[in-house]
Formats: structure tokens, C-alpha cells, sequence
């Protein structure tokens, strides 16, 4: 086997790994496990090209689908710096939260954590939510860490539904989800758990919980709840699917 296959399976199998630990991993380990496959390619590209004969399709077949891999690894950090050197990125890329309204939303859930404040944040994707946004109050605001936060405050009238967000809006609040039958949920998970895994079960919306005993912040997406994840974990599920 000649070392540039080598190299071709050792990408192949970081890529894969890198994958499935995204959401259990420090965010500095995963953009350096990212690092490494991008080395990799790029060193693989070297040696088919300082390598003769010129590229033969065998080369070829090896070779696309690893761009497809990069492309898709590293296009948060590409859509990043575009927007540094000015480019707009909604032109080329779909792009569902901009950055500086991430970092407003990873402020108010971290505000509620520290304080045990009960938050359901709901975020529409593909699949409309209209019929929950219809029943709920309507707000329609620019998402910013103090209206999140305002929300959830105990005892005010909003403050026990969920927040549906579209892209950068905060559209509703005191909406109610149908929570899940699933028997497999455990029983210790409160009604606020319940309905961001029943939402999730009908639809692609990712929801947020902070809990209110323990102050855990959890993710609930196609259907999987991911409990008590760190800060580092929670920007990951946000670039991953709301940022692709």
C-alpha cells in the first residue's frame, strides 16, 4: 500500500472520529482534531501533485470525495472568515444564527444556569412551527440576551412556555409542546424536558433546556436529549446545526 492510501485512510478515520465526538468534546479539542484533517488533506494534495505521473483517474476518485469531507468539516469556519474580510456570507451560504447573536444567546443561557431559572428555547429550521407560534404571545424582536432572560423570570406570565426563535427573532414565547410518549425517557425528567424531546420528535427544531433544580443545560434534536452539557458543547450544537 503505497503512503499516500495511507494517508487517505488516516484522514478518512480522524474525519469519522472527529464527527462523532463534536458534541462530547472541549471546543478547543474539536477544532484541533478539525486542524489535523485539514493537514492531512492538504499534505495528500501535495504528494499527488509534486508526485508523477500527473493526476489518472484512479487518483481522482481518491482525492473528490476528500474535498467533500474538508468542505464540510471546516465551512463554519469558512463562512467565519468571509464575514472578516467583508463578505457576506448569506449570499453563498445558508446561515440560520449570526455570530454576534449566538454570543447574546450563550449569555442569557449561562445568566439562567447560574441562577436556576427554568428556560425552553425552541429554534424553527426546516419545518415550520407556525402552528405553536400561532397560539403563542407574539413578540417579534431582535434576540438579545436581556429579552431572553426577561422571559423566563419566575412568576411572569411567560415565564413557564417556550421561546420560539426564527434565524435572529425572537418570534413568540408561552408556547406549549406536546410532550413525548417515548417510555424510554427516564422519570426524573420534568415537563419542560419532555416537551423539547416530543418537539423534536415531530420536527427538526433544536430546543434548549435550563433546568430549574440543578440549573443543567440540556439540547434536545432529532428526537436525542443530550443532558447536562458544558458551554463548550452547547456552540457546537449551535454551529453544527444552526450555522451549516
Amino acid at each position: 500500500m503505497e503512503i499516500i492510501d495511507v494517508l487517505i485512510i488516516n484522514m478518512y478515520l480522524l474525519a469519522i472520529f472527529t464527527t462523532l465526538v463534536k458534541q462530547k468534546t472541549n471546543l478547543n479539542i474539536y477544532r484541533t482534531l478539525k486542524l489535523f484533517v485539514v493537514v492531512l488533506f492538504v499534505l495528500i494534495i501535495r504528494m499527488v501533485f509534486m508526485t508523477p505521473p500527473v493526476l489518472d483517474i484512479v487518483t481522482l476518485v481518491k482525492i473528490i470525495p476528500l474535498i467533500f469531507v474538508v468542505v464540510l468539516m471546516v465551512q463554519t469556519e469558512f463562512r467565519l472568515l468571509l464575514r472578516l474580510i467583508g463578505v457576506k456570507t448569506g449570499l453563498l451560504l445558508s446561515n440560520t444564527i449570526e455570530e454576534s447573536v449566538k454570543e447574546e444567546l450563550i449569555k442569557s443561557v449561562s445568566y439562567l444556569s447560574e441562577r436556576k431559572i427554568g428556560a425552553l428555547i425552541t429554534f424553527e429550521r426546516a419545518v415550520t412551527l407556525e402552528d405553536y407560534i400561532r397560539t403563542a404571545f407574539q413578540i417579534h424582536a431582535p434576540l438579545t440576551a436581556e429579552l431572553l432572560s426577561t422571559i423566563f423570570v419566575p412568576q411572569t406570565p411567560l415565564h413557564d412556555g417556550a421561546v420560539i426563535i426564527k434565524g435572529n427573532e425572537v418570534v413568540c414565547a408561552g408556547t406549549y409542546f406536546p410532550p413525548s410518549e417515548n417510555p424510554d425517557i427516564p422519570k426524573y425528567l420534568g415537563s419542560r424536558h419532555r416537551a423539547a424531546i416530543g418537539i423534536s420528535e415531530v420536527s427538526d427544531a433544536l430546543t434548549i433546556i435550563v433546568s430549574e433544580q440543578t440549573g443543567y443545560i440540556s439540547v434536545a434534536v432529532d428526537g436525542y436529549l443530550d443532558q447536562d452539557i458544558s458551554q463548550e458543547s452547547l456552540v457546537l450544537y449551535l454551529e453544527k446545526y444552526l450555522q451549516n
